[in-house]
């Protein structure tokens, strides 16, 4: 590298760095932050010798270690400070009222409440007629149900499944959030009977698109009475794709994944390993078994063993482009599924089976 390109990084870095000097004017760093901005820099300058090249994009890592908590339905005083007020929640619940054609009624019951698993908060309300949750930290609605016998169902009420797609697209529009204009794809259309003639309540699955993946983490379910088309029930998933660059090659994220599966697999020798550009949840899987190997694969943090006494560990809930590398063993039909982050390469989650075949077999029995 020329002196006058090594000058030209020396310049930019010290331009990043010099923010630091408006904390008069409220432009605060926080010190950890600005000690590791001036580590990356000296380490930058000590190897640029070394380079032909220097690229000055830095992707942050983005993987910490699963926070430990005990499953509470208790909501604490800091918690509650987060969530939106009661009268806000009303409001909220009636605008929803309106938008669902409930015209007539106002929210008459609420209350904040703890999902018990996911240690979720939300505003759970009622109308004479409707049951609705929202997110109480957000405000964004979670789920709307009205039973049956809030309609009067026609008798002559079978349609066929094409009469249901066009229906469920058009409540698709009339139920999804305003400011969402991504497009999105019907996964999944059944009726509630074992013919499409009996079915007096029909469902609906959608997921948003993003190139020619989709994002499950992103769902809108409809549910509605055929003919009359009144709303049964209606639930959103709102876990936002960050839709983050890719930057890892299939090549690299096969010896990421293969590299920790020999740290943590002693005994098994890989056979096979195949990987796909997939939408996945950061989760704490691989954390767990590499971990706690011993009760990861007894099934001691499986939902069915959890009692009084047990510690769940969860991870931030980010939906990012990952490479789903599945490892395949030698002499056995098991495999790991490794979730390598497409931009900064580190290993965010996994799966106990192959992701990819998992998958395939998931959207191919949906939708004919």
């Amino acid at each position: 590298m020329n002196k006058e390109m090594q000058e030209r990084i020396i310049e930019k870095s010290r331009m990043k760095i010099a923010i630091s000097n408006y904390e008069e004017e409220d432009i605060k760093m926080p010190k950890k932050r600005l000690l590791k901005m001036c580590a990356s820099f000296v380490i930058a300058i000590g190897i640029t010798s070394s380079l032909v090249y220097a690229t000055t994009v830095v992707y942050e890592k983005i993987w910490k270690e699963p926070q430990v908590y005990k499953p509470t339905q208790e909501i604490s005083i800091e918690e509650k400070e987060k969530c939106i007020s009661e009268e806000e929640a009303e409001k909220i619940g009636n605008q929803y009222l309106k938008k669902i054609g409930v015209d007539t009624e106002t929210i008459q019951s609420l209350g904040l409440m703890k999902k018990f698993f996911s240690q979720e908060n939300i505003w759970h309300m009622g109308s004479g007629k409707a049951s609705l949750s929202i997110d109480a930290e957000t405000g964004k609605l979670l789920s709307v149900n009205i039973p049956t016998w809030e309609y009067k169902i026609p008798y002559n009420y079978g349609i066929t499944k094409e009469e249901a797609r066009v229906t469920a697209n058009e409540l698709l529009e009339k139920y999804r959030p305003s400011d969402d204009t991504g497009e999105y794809k019907m996964i999944k259309l059944t009726g509630n009977m074992e013919t499409d003639e009996a079915s007096y309540i029909w469902y609906a699955t959608f997921q948003k698109k993003y190139g020619d993946l989709l994002n499950k983490y992103e769902e809108i379910r409809i549910g509605w009475i055929p003919t009359i088309n009144g709303l049964y029930s209606l639930n959103f998933e709102r876990k936002i794709f960050e839709n983050n660059e890719q930057k890892i090659t299939k090549e690299e994220a096969i010896k990421i994944a293969t590299i920790k599966d020999k740290e943590i697999e002693k005994e098994k020798k890989i056979e096979e390993v195949v990987a796909e550009i997939k939408i996945k949840k950061m989760n704490e899987q691989v954390y767990l078994r590499e971990n706690f190997k011993e009760e990861y694969e007894k099934g001691a943090f499986h939902i069915s063993k959890y009692s009084d006494d047990t510690v769940l560990y969860k991870t931030e809930e980010r939906v990012r482009y990952v490479w789903c590398v599945v490892v395949n063993y030698e002499n056995s039909e098991s495999a790991y599924t490794y979730y390598v982050d497409t931009t900064t390469g580190e290993i965010i989650g996994g799966a106990m089976w192959d992701e990819i075949k998992s998958d395939k077999i998931e959207y191919e029995s949906y939708i004919d």
